[in-house]
């Protein structure tokens, strides 16, 4: 099976539970599978007009992440309930760590995009705010060779994406395990992942290999 790192620079980064799914009413669905096109399309534009070692690839890229995804939120779920009675300013501390973290994994992996593009298909609402939007990806010729599925909400900010499921893997909840595990291993010392995630950051921007967060 193939895998699709470069997807995590289109989508960002990770939360889909088993709930009976209704049709989706046509405001919330048709406006979700629009912004997922705007924003596939804006993500390949980005990919297609800037080269590996330009500087303005990297730029546009944290304005789309700003533009796009729901960091706050997707930082606070990957925390589980460590969360839970935790400072607020290590929390807020944590929130901008993982802005910072999660852009430049994001911007560490632009050089695997290899002219793939994404279909968006259906849509689902969950609720009126809460929709996932159904896609395939395909390669350069054209032939679908996985499936993808995105979670959009619908935030104050407007719409953004939360998260991603690339080969029946939700991103952000992969990305909640991992976290969940660190904390496991450390006593639940939250500035410790903190400072951990600012040392990977400093690495992805310095082009180091790839990070895997572990004990």
């Amino acid at each position: 099976m193939q895998t699709f790192p470069w997807l995590k620079s289109i989508c960002a980064a990770v939360l889909l539970t088993a709930v009976s799914l209704q049709a989706a009413s046509a405001a919330p669905a048709e406006d979700a599978q629009k912004f997922i096109r705007d924003g596939v399309d804006q993500a390949l534009t980005i990919l297609q007009e800037t080269g590996p070692e330009d500087p303005a690839r990297s730029s546009r890229f944290r304005g789309f992440v700003d533009d796009v995804i729901d960091t706050r939120s997707v930082a606070l779920f990957t925390l589980g309930h460590y969360r839970k009675g935790a400072d607020p300013a290590l929390v807020n501390a944590f929130v901008q760590g993982f802005k910072a973290y999660a852009t430049a994994s994001y911007e560490s992996q632009l050089g695997l995009y290899g002219g793939q593009t994404i279909t968006v298909g259906d849509a689902i609402a969950r609720s009126d705010t809460d929709v996932l939007v159904k896609g395939t990806i395909n390669n350069k010729a054209g032939e679908a060779v996985a499936d993808v599925a995105f979670r959009v909400l619908d935030t104050p900010r407007g719409m953004r994406l939360f998260d991603a499921q690339v080969e029946g893997i939700w991103l952000a909840v992969e990305q909640r395990n991992q976290f969940g595990s660190y904390l496991a291993q450390h006593n639940g010392d939250l500035q410790a992942l903190i400072d951990f995630l600012a040392d990977e950051t400093a690495r992805l921007r310095a082009k180091s290999p790839d990070v895997a967060v572990n004990g």
